[in-house]
């Protein structure tokens, strides 16, 4: 018997194969990152097929890497040692609406689209729900440290969890926060001591299984409207943006992103291509706002003025033409984004503050000219506090692989330069973060203590 055998065999109830046709799909996630080569893929349905899975793959040194919708675009899922993909997917539940702590306790595999539509008879939503949140799933989100819709609001995925179930590497079952306490159940993170929830998000799985996720709730909001705002410089949109975060102005902002010249000049004019150049805003932010109608007319009156003295005008051409659509046709992003149906985009994000972001788009300039094979867009997510910011390289996969997933590297270096630090690490970001000694040093410490045997997502975060 193989050891691969000997770790998936006799799991009644999940859904296992090792045929190399059905393997196919679990060998790569949407990033440029090369596909690795799994030797079986596992699907439980109940808690207890992970943990029997986790204690045999210890045992026998199997490496296991861990999936969920595998829309990522760092490398996180892929299975570059070998071994098993635990196929989370199967773990769809959702465990308990609390509205009263208001807290949603739900299975890794459960959809964002899932949860959503269970949530909205309550009035109730949850606090981030990324762009590909269509077919990403919660517990993916939560080990690739998401952000999207909410994260003006509230930051990022990891600021709205309240707590987490874990399977570490031999099998054993943890709960964090409030719910570590004996029938305390999920209503508060920090407390009892450290706060070990962080340990497990935005690691894809170097450190433990999640096995459920509790989630603060919040209203969904009665009214909404989508603006833009156009600059004339990226400095003068740093300044405006900077007013927003300080000034707490983003409570009824819902989504807030910024667009670079290169990318309004090429929305604008597929639309209207008679528009002159040259009367485009050099920097574009849009706006989702949400919440009530009274509350957000208050608090855009109160931005469009910000944007006046900062220089800026309304975009209603840009709105109409690309962020009206970008908000509220989900199949508009794919479309955009390019990897979910050619996988021809290499995506590397970063964050940033805000205060940076002209050195930001420095380097995207650096890289258009310094390789023109590939063609390159970026845009950032404006958060609570900072930004995040993606760099796209649109490539031919058939024959630029190799050439984007260097290139790729390279903007990674120029960022670093650049002041900015590394975002959904995953593999894509392992080299540049093997380079800060203290940290690496400490994660690697971690590793061997709640992983002695390195089976689990080997090469994530340089380990």
């Amino acid at each position: 018997m193989t050891k691969i055998a000997d770790v998936v065999t006799g799991l009644a109830k999940a859904l296992v194969t090792e045929a190399p046709i059905d393997l196919l799909t679990y060998q790569r996630d949407c990033s440029v990152i090369r596909p690795g080569h799994a030797q079986a893929m596992v699907r439980p349905t109940r808690r207890d097929e992970v943990v029997t899975l986790m204690q045999r793959a210890e045992a026998a040194r199997v490496p296991v890497y861990v999936r969920g919708g595998g829309t990522m675009y760092a490398g996180g899922v892929n299975p570059q040692a070998g071994g098993v993909v635990l196929d989370l997917s199967g773990l769809d539940r959702i465990l308990e609406i609390d509205l009263a702590r208001g807290v949603v306790v739900v299975e890794p595999g459960v959809r964002f689209g899932a949860l959503t539509k269970a949530l909205r008879p309550h009035g109730m939503t949850i606090g981030i729900i990324p762009v590909t949140g269509p077919t990403a799933t919660i517990g993916g989100a939560a080990s690739a440290h998401a952000l999207g819709t909410g994260s003006a609001r509230h930051q990022s995925f990891a600021d709205e969890v309240v707590g987490l179930e874990v399977v570490l590497a031999g099998g054993r079952v943890i709960r964090t926060g409030s719910a570590a306490a004996p029938d305390a159940g999920f209503f508060q993170r920090y407390c009892i001591g450290p706060d070990l929830t962080g340990l497990f998000l935005g690691g894809d799985a170097t450190f433990g299984v999640i096995t459920a996720v509790a989630l603060w709730l919040h209203p969904v909001p009665a009214f909404r409207e989508t603006v833009c705002y156009g600059f004339p410089s990226p400095v003068a949109a740093s300044a405006f943006i900077t007013d927003l975060q300080t000034r707490e102005l983003t409570r009824n902002i819902w989504y807030g992103s910024g667009y670079e010249a290169p990318s309004i000049k090429a929305r604008v004019l597929a639309a209207y291509p008679a528009t002159d150049p040259a009367s485009l805003p050099r920097f574009c932010v849009g706006l989702d706002y949400g919440g009530d109608e009274h509350s957000v007319r208050h608090d855009q009156e109160t931005i469009d003025s910000l944007c006046r003295e900062h220089a800026g005008t309304l975009a209603p051409v840009f709105n109409e033409v690309y962020f009206r659509r970008l908000r509220n046709e989900d199949l508009y992003w794919y479309g955009f984004a390019g990897y979910f149906a050619r996988s021809r985009c290499a995506i590397l994000m970063t964050s940033l503050p805000t205060t940076r972001l002209s050195a930001f788009l420095g380097v995207i300039d650096q890289q258009r000219q310094a390789q023109a094979a590939f063609t390159w867009g970026g845009a950032v997510v404006i958060c609570k506090r900072g930004l995040h910011g993606g760099i796209m390289a649109f490539y031919d996969e058939a024959t630029q692989w190799a050439a984007a997933a260097s290139a790729a590297d390279t903007a990674a270096d120029a960022l670093i330069a650049a002041g900015c630090v590394p975002y959904k690490s995953g593999k894509i970001w392992a080299r540049q973060v093997q380079s800060f000694s203290a940290y690496h040093e400490i994660l690697n410490q971690l590793k061997t203590c709640l992983d002695p045997q390195g089976i689990l997502s080997s090469g994530n975060l340089g380990l």
